[in-house]
């Protein structure tokens, strides 16, 4: 590994770009990679960090392993040193900030109590053990940043915290920070735990503290205090001079040489017996290096993901960052993981190795001291636990390959499913990229062996989706001729649109045992390539833009794409026939509640407009084309808009031939609608969109690269195919 961070060589400029799974989540933002991409050796990992492009705040991190710990200690551009080994368990570390100790009492239970509710709150917290006055002390602090008026905001949004409030009762927080005073140097650590000792059984806070010496190596002295300003520390000294007259007090600050505090936690503790080493670490230059030999370090904070290599704990914008630096094809065992399924083809994972290695790659320094972050935001990196055979398997065939074009490294940008079509560049962030262009992709693969579910009404109006698991053909029939079906079971959910999502998607009624139902209609399950959401209300709408800071004056009563892109996304959105206006196309998908793709149609009831933003009814979708038209029930009332109408006229599906011939161009079916349509209204207006794909569908689609597998193509020509230009050679 590179103490230094990411060795930087030669490359060329790229057009600006979305991250690849910033455009597949709808997040905004535009990447201008450096001029320079990093080597094929290592890669940086950002686990936690507070970046301008991304931010994810601990106070604290968690780390555990089965095979001990080795601290390493360094500064700026120097090489980290060994200061520390710990025994195979967990350790904490946080920098020397600035704290609201919140409280601080001999009750562990009142002292976890408050630990339980701070760590809710979005500063989180952590409890400290010592012995003061011989007796046991358990400090509760809340948050830990660069100034002391930040911990004073912090605090301050802490008590606003009813059950927080209640706890402390009358107590007020105090306020810690980096100024201490050093009280000698001794020859052990043992040695320098002795007369911290003797400070603390006075009542005067102190530890053992490791230190460089003239030759980069640990030495051990005991610091007291613990101070947010001068005056208190101060105070301090007096308190420390009367316990321990004879031993001279020397300021340290917090620019002092790298140091380590070593402290006792209990926050996560069963009991107050069951403390764990908590390393308080220089917020300057300093960088703590916590490797774990040929074992994997399990991050807390990170969903308590286990991860190869060595994490890098520094200071950056003022707070704590955790880097993981570890070999690239060791990163890329994961990747592949996360991003794949270990059941696809092996010719599949190779070309999603090589993209995922590219890609890092080419970030360079993007979050500066840091390539990728393990989010989504940049590719899917969620530790050992996703590793499996055949991903490594593809990760050491290709090893070092990476793509490029005559420009240099591509940013080889993929998304989950293209919907059967990539997407052309001018249809997500609008700029052109020679080696992105739109071409066919087998992306169907994704509904395979998805469940059906029906479209059904209830007796109360309601309509919805169900299982079709749940319901069965009653043999019977409405006035319409629609069949009705009964449930199988009792509390049935019924669902706005055929997916399961409790939170997204809840159920809008349940069904009794048996009751009946009619069918209007079914779906495939909402997946990757075929998807459903909605119906959404004029005032559901309405809510999602404002959201996105677009405002809507007035009733929503129309929502029509009236552009699309080469592949047929939806580049241009109109309200009430004004255009919306967003940064790139891409962001409709966020700004309508987080579609899965731009390639989509809106449905709603009752409408009749045509062209290149035609929305349709609810039921049944007519459209032709060279004077064709789908078949529909001939119960059904069907409302025709054509040339030079201002209003739709009713006919009975029967005529459908004569319609045909005359070249209707867009048909809307309703088959309970007894008089035209007042779209324009928003009286019982609703919006459902249907489409295709999942996430940007720039660049490769990773279910498109299964389909072509499948089909004898190698991982070369996957990449190929949807790279195009380009070389896959060795870096």
């Amino acid at each position: 590994m590179k103490w230094n961070g990411i060795k930087l060589a030669g490359g060329a400029k790229s057009v600006p770009l979305l991250t690849a799974a910033a455009l597949a989540l709808g997040i905004s933002g535009v990447f201008s990679p450096s001029a320079g991409a990093a080597t094929a050796d290592d890669v940086r990992v950002a686990l936690v960090i507070n970046s301008s492009k991304y931010k994810k705040i601990e106070p604290v991190v968690t780390l555990t392993s089965s095979g001990g710990f080795q601290i390493s200690v360094g500064s700026g551009d120097k090489a980290p040193l060994p200061w520390k080994s710990e025994a195979a368990g967990t350790i904490r570390v946080s920098l020397d900030g600035y704290s609201a100790l919140m409280l601080e009492t001999a009750d562990f239970a009142a002292a976890k109590a408050l630990y339980t509710k701070l760590a809710a709150l979005p500063e989180d917290s952590f409890v400290l053990a010592r012995t003061k006055l011989g007796k046991p002390s358990f400090q509760v602090f809340y948050g830990s940043v660069a100034t002391q008026a930040a911990a004073e905001a912090a605090a301050a949004a802490a008590l606003k915290d009813a059950g927080v409030a209640a706890l402390l009762k009358s107590a007020q927080p105090q306020f810690t920070g980096p100024l201490h005073l050093a009280a000698g140097t001794y020859a052990s650590e043992a040695a320098a735990q002795a007369q911290a000792a003797v400070y603390t059984g006075a009542g005067v806070d102190a530890d053992a503290v490791l230190v460089q010496d003239a030759a980069g190596k640990a030495a051990f002295q005991v610091w007291v205090g613990g101070e947010a300003t001068a005056a208190a520390l101060e105070t301090v000294k007096q308190a420390a001079l009367k316990a321990v007259p004879n031993i001279p007090l020397q300021a340290v600050g917090a620019a002092a040489a790298p140091y380590l505090i070593q402290r006792a936690d209990v926050s996560g503790a069963s009991s107050a017996a069951a403390a764990v080493p908590h390393y308080v670490a220089s917020a300057g230059a300093q960088k703590t290096l916590v490797t774990a030999g040929t074992q994997t370090i399990t991050v807390k904070e990170r969903e308590n993901r286990s991860y190869r290599g060595g994490m890098e704990i520094s200071s950056y914008q003022g707070r704590l960052a955790l880097v993981n630096e570890l070999p690239m094809d060791q990163y890329l065992y994961s990747v592949v993981g996360s991003e794949l399924n270990s059941e696809w083809p092996l010719e599949a994972l190779k070309a999603q190795a090589v993209a995922a290695r590219t890609f890092a790659l080419k970030q360079a320094n993007k979050y500066e001291i840091a390539q990728v972050t393990d989010t989504t935001l940049d590719q899917a990196y969620y530790g050992t636990a996703k590793e499996f055979a055949a991903g490594r398997q593809a990760v050491d065939a290709t090893t070092h390959e990476v793509l490029k074009d005559k420009s240099g490294l591509i940013s080889p940008v993929f998304s989950s499913n293209a919907g059967g079509k990539t997407a052309d560049p001018s249809e997500v962030w609008g700029n052109p990229a020679a080696y992105l262009q739109s071409v066919a992709s087998p992306d169907e693969g994704a509904e395979k062996g998805k469940a059906v579910w029906y479209r059904v009404r209830l007796t109360s109006g309601v309509e919805g989706y169900v299982h079709s698991m749940y319901l069965k053909d009653s043999g019977t029939k409405d006035s319409k001729g629609a069949p009705i079906y009964t449930s199988t079971e009792q509390d049935v959910n019924v669902r706005s649109a055929p997916y399961v999502d409790n939170a997204g998607n809840p159920a809008i009624a349940q069904l009794a045992l048996k009751e009946k139902v009619v069918v209007l209609g079914q779906a495939k399950e909402s997946n990757a390539y075929s998807w459903i959401r909605g119906p959404y209300t004029p005032e559901d709408i309405k809510r999602m833009l404002a959201a996105g800071g677009v405002t809507v004056n007035g009733t929503v009563t129309s929502l029509q794409v009236t552009k699309r892109g080469p592949s047929g996304r939806a580049t241009e959105l109109a309200v009430n026939g004004t255009p919306v206006k967003v940064a790139y196309p891409d962001a409709f998908r966020s700004l309508l509640g987080g579609l899965p793709s731009t390639l989509f149609e809106i449905e709603q009831p009752g409408s009749y407009t045509g062209g290149t933003g035609t929305t349709t009814s609810s039921a049944v979708t007519l459209a032709t084309s060279a004077g064709h038209v789908t078949s529909a029930a001939a119960s059904a009332d069907l409302y025709v808009l054509s040339a030079g109408q201002q209003a739709p006229t009713a006919q009975k599906a029967a005529s459908l031939a004569a319609l045909t011939a005359a070249g209707v161009s867009q048909l809307s079916l309703s088959g309970n609608t007894t008089a035209p349509p007042a779209a324009s209204t928003g009286a019982g207006l609703t919006f459902t969109f249907r489409g295709n794909g999942f996430g940007h569908g720039l660049g490769m689609s990773q279910w498109g690269a299964k389909g072509f597998a499948e089909q004898g193509y190698d991982y070369k020509k996957i990449l190929q195919t949807y790279y195009t230009g380009v070389n896959i050679t060795k870096e």
